[in-house]
């Protein structure tokens, strides 16, 4: 599908020039962010650049952009990317604030391109390939084929984990057993589809993996490791990084994902000791910020010549800030990240005027390869502004869910024993779903009831039941559909 996306009636973003770029303290003590008309007017634009720079194609999918052109990279497009969820979920968040379909209907493609990436087993960051893309599909619209996918993603990501070490398998091309600090950003996936499926397995899972890396990466002084590498009984074989510049730097980027990650988790498992680790990385992050906000990629780079600016840190500490601000009440966090969002809306950031295709410019990929602009940067710098509205309870779009007359799969499926149905009634009425044999024989009535239009999840135990095939039937307002299901024993 192409659509033209119509730029006149945007917010000029000629003149992005403040007298003074950050803000001035308000009467509660906490700053304020004035730059949103002007940076959601720039955003819009840029992504509609970019679809146009892809040619309206959805399986394309923008990871950085080339030095060189400051379009964005055809080597980085590909699904399997690490980076391949960002575009799709900030066409979400440009949906979120705006409300204009348009966005929707583009971040539909988008997302739904990424489908088999949930079954894409090669490395831990199917959290990042599908949380940023279906999981925002899924809380802004709540269609039961994007939290399909999420399951069948946690799903996917579990096959990783070692309850030997403890921790889900990061990469398989470096060391025995590497895990590296981003990993914990994947470990939303399982927590929230634990959360909405009771698969307590997930939550393990997450929690293990949590704890092994708050205790293998994070040192003393608040600063993280990017990779721990174990042995297959899980000892420590070395600690290290490739992003920054040696074995005992504080690399900016995984810096932030330390902040974001433990914050994330408090936020699932309510342990203190995590805020606390979260906060320590915080503290570190803020104490040591330039005047201008955006650190080099590496805090502790001695040489001039590669101290390349981090906007994508800076972005993803900003968004993890205003969480930890929401958690403690404490102004430093809430007024750094708009310090930061101030920062990243001058034009020293900003891509106005410019010929890079991100929204975002000067972020840095790995030593020696910065000026650059990333999907993931653009990505967690809408979320931080978002974050940054709702607890200052700004108004948003209306945005409501469109329920039609539909019968997931159920999932899994082969099953052994337990399965979940999803289903939707876009109206209201009586609504019955049972279970028929191979022989057209009902044998279990599971929902006999009136229902508002809406989507459901149904979890069912076919304990008591033999192995085979059987059919269940949806029937609503005088329509029915049919699927088929196989039990395993």
């Amino acid at each position: 599908m192409k659509q033209t996306i119509l730029t006149s009636a945007l917010i000029p973003i000629c003149c992005l020039f403040f007298s003074s770029v950050y803000a001035q303290d308000s009467d509660n003590g906490l700053k304020e962010f004035h730059a949103f008309p002007q940076v959601l007017g720039h955003a819009q634009t840029k992504l509609a650049e970019t679809l146009e720079e892809l040619n309206y194609n959805a399986s394309l999918h923008p990871g950085h952009t080339d030095r060189n052109t400051g379009l964005w990279d055809t080597r980085f497009l590909k699904r399997s990317e690490w980076t391949s969820g960002f575009f799709a979920g900030t066409l979400w968040y440009m949906y979120q604030l705006t409300g204009e379909t348009q966005w929707k209907d583009y971040a539909k493609e988008w997302t739904e391109d990424l489908e088999s990436t949930a079954n894409l087993n090669i490395d831990h960051d199917t959290g990042f390939r599908i949380s940023s893309s279906f999981g925002n599909a899924y809380q802004l619209i709540q269609g039961q084929y994007y939290q399909r996918i999420m399951l069948r993603a946690a799903n996917t990501l579990a096959q990783r984990y070692d309850p030997k070490i403890g921790a889900i398998k990061s990469w398989d091309w470096i060391g025995n057993f590497p895990v590296i600090i981003d990993n914990l950003m994947n470990l939303e996936l399982l927590f929230w589809n634990a959360e909405n499926s009771g698969n307590s397995e997930w939550y393990n899972i997450a929690l293990s993996h949590a704890e092994t890396s708050l205790k293998h990466h994070m040192r003393p002084d608040g600063t993280s490791y990017h990779i721990v590498d174990f042995d297959d009984s899980g000892n420590v074989n070395w600690k290290g990084t490739r992003q920054g510049y040696g074995p005992n730097s504080v690399w900016a980027r995984g810096q932030a994902w330390a902040i974001y990650g433990f914050t994330m988790i408090y936020r699932y498992t309510g342990k203190e000791k995590f805020l606390d680790a979260a906060i320590r990385a915080a503290d570190y992050f803020i104490d040591n910020l330039p005047d201008d906000f955006v650190p080099i990629y590496d805090f502790l780079e001695p040489v001039t010549t590669v101290q390349s600016k981090d906007a994508s840190a800076s972005a993803i500490a900003a968004s993890a800030l205003f969480e930890i601000y929401e958690f403690t009440n404490n102004a430093r966090y809430f007024n750094s990240a708009v310090n930061i969002l101030n920062s990243l809306s001058s034009e020293q950031f900003m891509s106005v005027n410019s010929d890079i295709s991100s929204i975002l410019k000067q972020s840095t990929l790995h030593r020696g390869h910065g000026n650059v602009g990333t999907s993931y940067a653009d990505y967690y710098f809408l979320e931080a502004i978002i974050r940054y509205r709702k607890i200052k309870q700004a108004e948003f779009p209306r945005i409501g869910s469109q329920s039609v007359f539909y019968l997931d799969q159920n999932f899994p499926n082969p099953f052994n024993n337990t399965t979940q149905i999803f289903y939707s009634i876009e109206n209201s009425g009586e609504v019955e779903i049972s279970i028929y044999n191979s022989a057209g024989r009902k044998i279990r009535q599971l929902v006999n009831t009136y229902l508002p239009a809406g989507s459901y999840r149904l979890d069912f135990d076919a304990s008591g039941l033999s192995s085979g095939v059987y059919l269940y039937v949806l029937r609503s307002n005088g329509q029915s559909v049919t699927r088929k299901m196989t039990l395993i024993k």
